[in-house]
């Protein structure tokens, strides 16, 4: 019976010399951003756009679906547990690999970020924070804006409903109720088919945490009002919002694996849904006379003795590596700019410039208030964690059931009164700020509330919370290059921290508003302390302590950094017990703070992006790649330009899209 029997995983030898009608490139690796052993946000979600256009594909019986990924599917408790499944540092358990890193960035004192990378069937969705967030119709009025009218929020508005099963929302007309995702009530026993769409069982409503009472009230004395529903259309632009997460009624993680490629699903489709795992693809078989990809060759992403493979598509490949894999997949190919084939003596196929050309991404400034650890998901790092387990195991309850933050502010920087740090729902000219359809009103702020540290690694013996900050709408890009012709070797990947001006000016004026909000739980009758330990203008000993331990690799590389004037660094030497406020702080302490903290959120987009035409981007309309008639992307390398949310629901919308984009052009057609 499907519920005992194992799942049916298979090597790249069981596949070699075999035809699919349709091959899925899963994720060589979705990379994920490590914030003190929680994961908060997540990149490219490669694998989880593979997963479900994977299932829909295979819903037919009159075809043969291949999906392949580097991972495995090692469904476990550890990563169906919410907030334990988000602990980098489980390492193998979850499937993480914490060895890679950017180029050094030169806007961030020539410091590299981390780059965790997740390997598993269902990709970052089985570790990201599990947060929802469709984005803002003015998000995809910017794309439409770009010519591309076939991507507007109304064209995307019914895959979010469809799949969503917002029970958080029960009476909301703007969201959808009667999600599609196949075999969930079969595999979820009473559940409803659909995404189950919660709160995230608030962790600061409960007795434990008493600071997140003070949110509403504090933004609110800021200007900004608290909205019931980010993902309803008519919500406002800007206010404070509680975030909703995937977590099912049994206090399950829900990934793109539980969801669309779970053991039930893949038994039953077995006949034409194979899963080949532990496999790499190292180039496309690509004829540039038909413009058609013929196959695939394939590899085992253990050993390089094992042999290469070769598997033929009968009909179409979809790449869903990512905004960091795909744009190094396709050169290997011979697919992209005419330089990076001559520089590593790979035959050109077909030019595309815009390959990898530009990467987007949200990044963080974590501000942190040290405060008692009962008021904080550090309370588990004692005895009381076994306690919460317990209780996981029993009833879904408890911590461990939680996702690792529940509450955000959104807001433009334009909007905030320098002064004051007071927001205006209107600019000067009268004009309404809050009309979330209009691309002008998009926020490129986020403030989130975390029960927890935020810096990349551990700080000992703290016990935080945080304020975090983060770039939403950045409008400096990196780019991503070929490293070597091995593709198990890392691409380059030129990160785009503070290297545009208007993109500092923004995060200085986060940092501050973000102080401010500090300010407001200090002076309120929030009954414990909360010092602000990590934040600009504050005594250095902490920040010092926790750049002195750190690991080699996170040292700065020499001439790789933004200098300072002698003016300047006399302006940051900051001394013993002191203790700035957002108004006294000055630009060059924020800059020289925001330099040593700030780090990468990980929502890789923009690599291979959609566009009208191959002078500008990658991919059409319907996810082509240009020059292929038999080619498509989906996954956030696509996106035109990086949406203010966090893009679990935006990739899965996508997915969906050109899944039924795939469907249509074969409709009636059956196999050979």
């Amino acid at each position: 019976m499907w519920p005992f029997s194992s799942y049916p995983e298979h090597s790249p030898s069981d596949v070699h010399g075999k035809t699919y009608d349709y091959i899925i490139v899963g994720g060589k690796y979705s990379i994920t951003q490590l914030s003190s052993r929680l994961v908060e946000l997540t990149d490219a979600l490669g694998g989880t756009a593979g997963c479900v256009i994977a299932s829909r594909l295979s819903e037919d019986p009159d075809v043969s679906v291949l999906v392949i990924d580097k991972g495995h599917v090692r469904d476990n408790v550890v990563s169906r547990m919410p907030l334990l499944s988000q602990n980098m540092f489980l390492g193998d358990v979850l499937q993480v690999q914490g060895d890679r890193w950017s180029e050094p960035i030169t806007g961030a004192n020539g410091r590299r970020n981390r780059l965790w990378a997740v390997e598993g069937i269902g990709g970052a969705s089985r570790m990201n924070a599990m947060l929802w967030t469709r984005g803002y119709p003015g998000d995809y009025a910017a794309w439409s804006e770009l010519g591309l009218t076939d991507w507007n929020y109304e064209k995307l508005e019914p895959y979010f409903r469809r799949m969503e099963n917002a029970v958080a929302h029960p009476d909301s007309k703007a969201r959808g109720h009667e999600g599609d995702l196949p075999n969930f009530e079969e595999c979820m026993g009473d559940i409803n088919p659909g995404l189950l769409i919660l709160h995230s069982q608030d962790p600061w409503k409960c007795d434990k945490f008493r600071s997140h009472s003070y949110g509403p009230s504090t933004v609110q004395k800021l200007g900004l009002q608290s909205g019931k529903d980010i993902n309803d259309p008519a919500a406002p632009a800007m206010g404070f919002f509680d975030l909703d997460v995937v977590i099912d009624k049994r206090g399950n993680r829900v990934s793109a694996l539980s969801a669309y490629l779970n053991k039930v699903t893949a038994q039953k489709r077995r006949d034409r849904l194979t899963i080949c795992t532990g496999a790499v693809i190292f180039r496309l078989e690509a004829d540039a006379q038909t413009g058609t990809i013929t196959g695939v060759h394939i590899r085992s992403a253990k050993s390089t003795h094992s042999g290469e493979f070769f598997v033929k598509a009968r009909r179409e490949v979809v790449l869903c590596a990512g905004a960091a894999c795909t744009p190094q997949l396709l050169p290997l190919s011979g697919i992209g700019p005419a330089a990076s084939s001559e520089s590593l003596g790979t035959p050109l196929v077909k030019a595309l410039p815009a390959v990898g050309a530009t990467l987007f991404d949200h990044y963080s400034m974590p501000i942190m208030l040290e405060v008692p650890k009962k008021e904080t998901f550090h309370l588990l790092e004692s005895v009381w964690g076994l306690w919460h387990i317990l209780i996981w195991l029993f009833s879904g309850k408890g911590f461990l059931g939680l996702g690792s933050m529940s509450n955000t502010v959104y807001l433009r920087s334009d909007a905030i009164d320098e002064e004051t740090m007071q927001v205006k729902d209107h600019d000067d000219g009268g004009h309404d700020r809050l009309g979330a359809s209009l691309s002008r009103n998009v926020p490129d702020i986020e403030v989130m509330f975390m029960p927890n540290s935020a810096v990349e690694r551990e700080v000992p013996g703290r016990t935080l919370m945080s304020l975090y900050p983060t770039l939403v709408q950045p409008q400096g890009s990196g780019r991503v290059e070929l490293a070597s012709k091995d593709v198990l070797d890392q691409p380059r990947i030129i990160y785009p921290m503070f290297n545009n001006e208007h993109d500092i000016a923004t995060a200085r004026m986060a940092v501050r508003f973000a102080m401010r909000l500090a300010e407001e739980l200090q002076n309120s009758d929030y009954p414990y302390p909360a010092k602000l330990l990590f934040a600009p203008g504050q005594d250095p000993t902490a920040l010092e302590e926790w750049e002195k331990a750190a690991p080699a690799e996170y040292v700065p590389v020499a001439g790789q950094h933004a200098t300072l004037s002698r003016e300047q660094d006399a302006s940051v030497r900051l001394e013993r017990g002191m203790s700035k406020t957002w108004k006294t702080v000055t630009d060059d302490e924020i800059d020289d703070y925001m330099r040593r903290v700030s780090h990468t959120s990980l929502h890789f987009s923009g690599t291979c992006p959609m566009a009208v035409d191959e002078r500008r981007g990658v991919v059409d309309q319907q996810l082509r790649v240009y020059g292929f008639s038999n080619l498509r992307i989906a996954d956030t390398s696509v996106f035109p330009k990086i949406p203010s949310c966090h893009t679990m629901a935006p990739v899965m919308a996508m997915a969906k899209r050109c899944a039924e984009f795939v469907k249509s052009t074969w409709n009636g057609k059956k196999s050979q």
